[in-house]
């Protein structure tokens, strides 16, 4: 088997929060792109990067988002002008384009979620990217919404709680990390000891405490991560680095089927097609009103699917 279609066996994962800083994701980008194949931010900036021609505008359209480079496929969902910035974002570096990545934006559309898609050897394997809030929202979210995500093998980010179990400068337990600790269970993950004891997040106010914030769980217990110090700045948070397993013998692998000439069968294409029949294609008059039947459709052969699919 050549290099190039030899199975990859692990994948090296950089996490931090990044405080907004454009200067420090560029540089991310940049330094990281020989060492890492996922890059996993949290409050990543979001800014003006280009214009784009314009058929109204002689100056051209304002281009909002990211920083961009050449070699790591940026990773994030379409929004509208007036929408809510994400607060989570993915790269994946093109190493990784044979996997096929992709964000799972049908299962959750969540601006501080983000669930990565990998195909490898015959099943997608999924990867979760969280930023929760000091109110808890992200954990919040996923503890009361059921989402049946297949083949979890790693959930890492920056959850805002703490707890004595991973933080020794904590002294009691809110709710939040019971949640969050239910929540892993919940995905069969289990929390990746660091390999020297640290803080993750750097307060800049004295009379505070720094703190363990900054997690990662995963499939399996013996995958420890790093703390990098070093290479935080300017973000008050150091990143988490992990090189994490992908082989099949660490994955206990589960995939959603519709058995031939099965009862769940003959329901899906039942539900499709009356969702179908009922979709409204009379006055498309516009790009938008294609997308919007596109979407639709979409939406009906997920929603069909995740409704009578088997999990085996």
């Amino acid at each position: 088997m050549s290099g190039k279609n030899k199975p990859i066996s692990s994948v090296c994962i950089y996490l931090q929060n990044v405080g907004r800083s454009y200067a420090l994701v560029d540089t991310i980008l940049k330094s990281k792109k020989l060492d890492f194949e996922i890059i996993f931010l949290q409050e990543p900036p979001w800014n003006h990067i280009q214009k784009a021609p314009s058929t109204t505008n002689p100056e051209g359209d304002d281009v909002i988002g990211a920083p961009i480079h050449p070699e790591w496929l940026c990773m994030v969902c379409p929004t509208k002008p007036n929408d809510p910035r994400p607060r989570t974002l993915t790269y994946v570096h093109r190493r990784l384009l044979r996997m096929r990545p992709i964000i799972r934006q049908e299962w959750v559309n969540h601006r501080d979620i983000q669930i990565l898609g990998l195909f490898n050897q015959g099943n997608y394997i999924h990867l979760l990217n969280i930023y929760s809030d000091s109110s808890s929202s992200a954990i919040n979210f996923l503890s009361t919404n059921f989402i049946d995500i297949p083949n979890i093998i790693y959930m890492g980010g920056d959850f805002n709680c703490r707890s004595p179990e991973w933080d020794p400068s904590a002294t009691y337990i809110p709710m939040s990390p019971i949640a969050l600790t239910e929540l892993a269970d919940g995905f069969n993950l289990t929390r990746s000891s660091s390999t020297v004891i640290s803080p993750t997040h750097f307060s800049s106010i004295e009379s505070h405490d720094n703190s363990v914030i900054n997690l990662i769980f995963c499939t399996n217990n013996s995958t420890s991560h790093i703390i990098d110090v070093n290479s935080r700045l300017p973000s008050d948070h150091a990143p988490l680095i992990m090189d994490l397993p992908i082989r099949p013998d660490y994955i206990n692998y589960k995939k959603c089927v519709l058995p031939k000439d099965s009862d769940e069968e003959t329901a899906f294409t039942s539900q499709v097609s009356e969702h179908l029949a009922a979709l409204d294609c009379s006055d498309i008059h516009s790009t938008s009103c294609l997308n919007d039947i596109s979407d639709s459709i979409s939406q009906i052969f997920n929603e069909s699917w995740n409704t009578n699919s088997k999990t085996v």
